[in-house]
């Protein structure tokens, strides 16, 4: 479970860090879909810049920037499982109305997906060591 942790965490934050770039720049197609890059001239940002990305006024992907290493530090020092839990639900709480709005408007996003599938990865996995141990 350890290895799935850990990937799940580097899938998100190199997701976050694209979305970062990408809210500053354009980004390729295969990043985020075809269709999203129609929705504003040829950029991929469109997504990044909407007010949806920046839910708490800070950017999305730079909370999710800062989440990672934070939970990787709480791992490598022994923060309880029951705090780290927390965080994660926090971050899939997001994840989850974040998901709905692509859904919901028929949006593509790869970059988006592959954090949102992450932040699930983390909270199963952390909510597994917490009710297992």
């Amino acid at each position: 479970m350890t290895w799935a942790l850990w990937t799940a965490m580097t899938v998100g934050l190199t997701s976050a860090l694209i979305a970062l770039y990408g809210r500053y720049r354009d980004l390729p197609a295969w990043l985020t879909g075809p269709a999203t890059c129609k929705l504003e001239g040829a950029g991929c940002q469109v997504l990044f810049r909407t007010p949806r990305a920046a839910l708490l006024g800070v950017p999305n992907a730079l909370l999710a920037a800062a989440f990672y290493p934070l939970l990787a530090l709480g791992l490598t020092t022994g923060w309880g499982l029951p705090i780290l839990l927390g965080g994660a639900s926090l971050a899939l709480a997001m994840s989850v109305f974040l998901a709905w709005g692509l859904l919901r408007r028929n949006l593509e996003c790869r970059i988006c997906w592959a954090g949102h599938w992450a932040n699930f990865a983390i909270w199963a996995v952390l909510a597994w060591r917490t009710w297992d141990g």
